[in-house]
């Protein structure tokens, strides 16, 4: 068995649909379909008979391609509190662990219309970063900073 450690869950471990492979720099691994993997992975979180965890709370966000800042947002939270969320910090709040699993199970779906407004979120919050002017100082005075 092969313990999935890079999908920032401590508990996933693969039977098979793997290879081993030898390089220049020592062994790596190759995971066959791994979008199915992701897909199989969230949904034996969003199906848990008890309340998800913080890194599992992180996966799903992750798998909805969502910032901390736009699924505080969403949640009427700041991205403060769901990164103490998702380090273990702080609980996931019962409120938070329902959203979170519906708005995975939603974005999955054919013809979701929640998943386009996923997309539209996480377009807003890209631009937002995209939009902050930077400027540094020098001994010349102040320039745009790249």
């Amino acid at each position: 068995m092969y313990h999935y450690k890079t999908c920032g869950l401590d508990n996933v471990y693969l039977v098979n649909g793997y290879d081993e492979i030898e390089t220049a720099e020592g062994k790596a691994v190759s995971i066959h379909r791994l979008d199915d993997l992701h897909r199989a992975i969230a949904e034996n979180i969003v199906n848990l008979p008890r309340r998800i965890q913080g890194k599992e709370f992180r996966f799903l966000r992750t798998e909805l391609d969502m910032s901390q800042k736009a699924i505080g947002d969403l949640m009427g939270k700041k991205d403060q509190s769901i990164a103490k969320w998702e380090k273990g910090e702080q609980p996931v709040p019962q409120l938070a662990d329902l959203t979170i699993r519906h708005l995975y199970q939603e974005s999955i779906g054919m013809n979701s219309t929640l998943r386009s407004l996923f997309d539209v979120i996480n377009q807003i919050d890209r631009s937002r970063q995209e939009m902050q002017m930077r400027f540094r100082e020098n001994d010349n005075g102040w320039h745009t900073a790249a």
